[in-house]
């Protein structure tokens, strides 16, 4: 988080890191607050080519982070969109393998990311061998492109997800808040009007 906020670190031991930061903004987006003493935080712009249902970049960085994703990690994306998350799983280190049924959206994601990037559907998709990981943002809402409601979806996609990632491995997707899952919520992060995001976090 620090090094999306263009944060210098000052000191780090076992339990702390103190940062020198030109803004405490995102940390208080990390926070998942609407606001801060009434002051409504603003959401942070991806250095990508975006679309208009692009994840932000915090957000994504934050979803990484949690997946565990390093150095040499190889993360499976399977909702990857214009690679918001892919983009930040690849500013740590890791080597993504995304795809989308969106075409308009790939073609952004070539355009960002330097992995693999396949026209896909993300209950099918074409993986040999296993991943350190999965990471994903999946359809939702009135932007969403998915034929399939999104509670099927996920659960779906998650019976595929351990297919794929390898044991000990970290899967890591958001979803709105009405869809009530059995898995365990990192966080609830607002995103407009009463539309809430909850972060899934799972080892397999």
């Amino acid at each position: 988080m620090g090094e999306v906020a263009g944060c210098e670190v000052v000191s780090r031991d076992e339990r702390q890191i103190t940062f020198d930061c030109p803004s405490c903004e995102v940390f208080r987006r990390c926070a998942l607050a609407k606001s801060v003493n009434g002051e409504r935080i603003r959401k942070e712009r991806p250095a990508i080519e975006r679309s208009i249902k692009t994840l932000d970049a915090i957000t994504a960085r934050l979803m990484a982070n949690l997946a565990r994703v390093v150095r040499g990690s190889r993360v499976w994306e399977p909702f990857l969109g214009t690679g918001a998350i892919a983009y930040e799983v690849e500013r740590v280190g890791g080597y993504v393998v995304g795809g989308d049924l969106d075409e308009g959206a790939l073609r952004l994601a070539k355009r960002n990311i330097g992995g693999d990037v396949v026209l896909w559907d993300a209950l099918h998709p074409p993986l040999r061998g296993r991943l350190d990981a999965a990471v994903g943002d999946p359809p939702y809402g009135r932007l969403s492109t998915s034929s399939i409601d999104v509670r099927p979806l996920l659960l779906s996609f998650v019976e595929v997800a351990y297919q794929y990632v390898k044991k000990g491995g970290y899967v890591v997707f958001a979803s709105p808040v009405y869809v009530d899952l059995p898995f365990i919520k990192s966080c609830v992060m607002f995103l407009h009007g009463g539309l809430y995001r909850v972060i899934y976090i799972m080892r397999v």
